[in-house]
C-alpha cells in the first residue's frame, strides 16, 4: 500500500499513529456487552413468562451470561409465584 507495483496510496496512512488511530476508531471496542448486560437488568416481567425470557435471550447475545449468573438475573426479574410455576414443570434433557 506504497505506492508501488501498482497499489494505490490512501492519504493520511503515512504515519502509524495516524493509522492506529484510525483503526481504533472504525474496529475498537464498542461496548456493546456492557450495553446489552444493562439492558438486560432494567427489563421487567409484563405478564409473558415466553416474552420475558425472549427478551432476555435477545440481550444477552452479546454479554453471554451463562450459568448461576444467568439463572440469578431470570430469577430477579420474574415473580415468585412465576418461579414456582416453572419449577414444577418437567423438561426434557436433550444433553444425555
Amino acid at each position: 500500500m506504497t505506492g508501488e507495483r501498482g497499489y494505490t496510496r490512501p492519504e493520511g496512512n503515512e504515519f502509524w499513529h495516524v493509522f492506529a488511530e484510525q483503526a481504533l476508531r472504525r474496529f475498537g471496542p464498542t461496548h456493546e456487552a456492557q450495553k446489552s448486560r444493562r439492558e438486560m437488568v432494567s427489563v421487567k416481567y409484563l405478564g409473558d413468562v415466553a416474552e420475558f425470557l425472549r427478551e432476555m435471550e435477545n440481550l444477552n447475545m452479546h454479554p453471554r451470561v451463562t450459568g448461576i449468573a444467568w439463572r440469578k438475573m431470570i430469577e430477579d426479574g420474574l415473580p415468585v409465584a412465576a418461579l414456582h410455576r416453572l419449577s414444577h414443570r418437567e423438561y426434557v434433557d436433550h444433553g444425555e
